[in-house]
């Protein structure tokens, strides 16, 4: 590799193709009720596929370019998740059925600094509000050093 375009791009934080649209797309022009009325015209048999943010890590990784928060208590992560849990809810909610689903990616952060127990409820949560498919792929981003941290405090 060049030096110069390590030297331009190891330090910046870039989008990453998983993320669309892209966040400089993200505008408070779009609301709620736009994404209600999208959610109401998807066709019953197209599948979806779900993304899940969960922005928490013990560190941060020098190549993440991912919103994220770092903490050492589980506190933070319980209370992002019971909102995340309101908003698979409300979507759920919108759609003219359940939602066929094709794919689940869970990304972040460190998807795993979420406890087994609570990681299994929120699987268990969104089989409950959408229709997976047989075939449903299901991912989980993984930083191996970083998830084995010591157990945070509550």
């Amino acid at each position: 590799m060049q030096a110069s375009i390590l030297k331009k791009y190891c330090d910046a934080r870039l989008p990453w193709y998983t993320i669309y649209p892209t966040v400089p797309e993200f505008s408070p022009a779009v609301g709620a009720q736009d994404c209600e009325k999208w959610l109401r015209r998807l066709p019953a048999d197209d599948s979806v596929s779900l993304y899940l943010h969960i922005p928490f890590c013990r560190s941060i990784c020098w190549y993440c370019g991912f919103p994220t928060a770092i903490t050492r208590r589980v506190a933070p992560i319980l209370n992002y998740l019971s909102v995340l849990r309101e908003e698979i809810r409300l979507v759920a909610e919108q759609a003219p059925q359940a939602l066929p689903v094709s794919d689940v990616h869970f990304g972040g952060g460190t998807p795993t600094v979420i406890e087994p127990a609570e990681f299994l409820a929120l699987m268990e949560l969104l089989r409950r509000r959408f229709a997976f498919r047989k075939t449903a792929a299901i991912a989980v981003e993984i930083d191996r050093a970083r998830s084995r941290s010591r157990r945070p405090k509550p």
